[in-house]
């Protein structure tokens, strides 16, 4: 069983992710166009938004796919680029840490790219009604989010080099090894 990556693990990569944004401005233009272009093309109208009372046995998981996406956009006010990004700084996080089975790699990539979503939920009187989200919807929309990751940033994205304030040059995942070491959170 691979660990779940804590919060401020993912923020180091999320860092990494914009120091290299920085350092390649040639880049950085056409990557934040391909962003807007997938937040005005993959936001769902909040007329597919659903409550926890609307999920049930016979509600494909498509369709609960898409009414947490909605969900998410409209009612949290998140946009589909910020999953995209959790989705790249979760592949350099697992390039790092993921210790499960190889052959469950992909399958745990997807899962908790689309376990950024969370649930249904719905705030009733002093109660919270919750509709919980099966791991094979968190699969769907996380095989979506890595998949426009890949897209936008390149399979090979966390090998990119970047060029440090001393003059070497390494790549971006050493770069982000290294910051995780200085906040102790990376014992080798």
């Amino acid at each position: 069983m691979a660990r779940l990556p804590a919060r401020n693990e993912l923020l180091i990569f999320k860092r990494a992710i914009e120091v290299f944004l920085r350092l390649h401005p040639e880049k950085t233009s056409a990557i934040r166009q391909q962003l807007a272009d997938l937040d005005r093309l993959k936001t769902k109208p909040p007329g597919f938004c659903l409550l926890p009372s609307d999920i049930h046995a016979g509600l494909p998981q498509a369709a609960r796919a898409t009414g947490l996406l909605a969900n998410w956009q409209n009612r949290a006010g998140r946009k589909y680029s910020e999953a995209v990004v959790h989705a790249l700084a979760l592949m350099g996080w697992m390039d790092i840490y993921y210790d499960g089975e190889p052959r469950n790699r992909t399958a745990y990539l997807h899962t908790r790219a689309g376990a950024l979503l969370g649930d249904f939920r719905k705030d009733a009187g002093s109660t919270t009604l919750v509709a919980r989200v099966s791991g094979a919807v968190r699969r769907r929309l996380g095989s979506d989010f890595v998949a426009s990751a890949h897209a936008v940033f390149g399979r090979d994205f966390w090998s990119s080099p970047i060029t440090t304030a001393n003059g070497t040059t390494l790549p971006l995942r050493d770069f982000a090894r290294v910051a995780l070491k200085a906040a102790r959170l990376l014992d080798t």
